[in-house]
């Protein structure tokens, strides 16, 4: 049974949010080499969101997947680019806005949000 795009999209931005806070605590105790490395899980991560999401886009209505696809590919695409230029700040930076204050969303879960909408 193919799994709900929701579902599947609600698993990644925990998976995200998970090595987010990993990454805060390797930081605060001055671990800049796991720090990196953690940034950088986190960007193949969401470089591979759209590929991954494929078998979860049948769940979606046919009219809306493509929608749904672009908007994945172009989260995909940013990481991709981060993980190519080898920039940790990038990669940091990721899912968020200039104005991002912490506690706020991140803008695959403000994207998750608005999806369930429309669904």
């Amino acid at each position: 049974m193919a799994i709900d795009i929701m579902t599947w999209l609600g698993e990644q931005c925990t998976a995200i949010a998970a090595l987010e806070a990993k990454a805060a605590a390797q930081i605060s105790a001055g671990d800049s080499t796991a720090y990196r490395a953690t940034m950088q899980e986190k960007a193949t991560v969401l470089a591979g969101l759209a590929m991954r999401a494929e078998p979860a886009l049948a769940s979606c209505p046919e009219e809306k997947r493509n929608t749904i696809r672009a908007q994945l590919n172009n989260f995909s695409a940013s990481a991709q680019n981060a993980l190519s230029i080898g920039s940790v700040f990038y990669m940091s930076a990721l899912l968020y806005p200039d104005e991002h204050k912490a506690g706020q969303p991140n803008n695959l879960e403000l994207y998750r949000d608005t999806l369930a909408k429309t669904l």
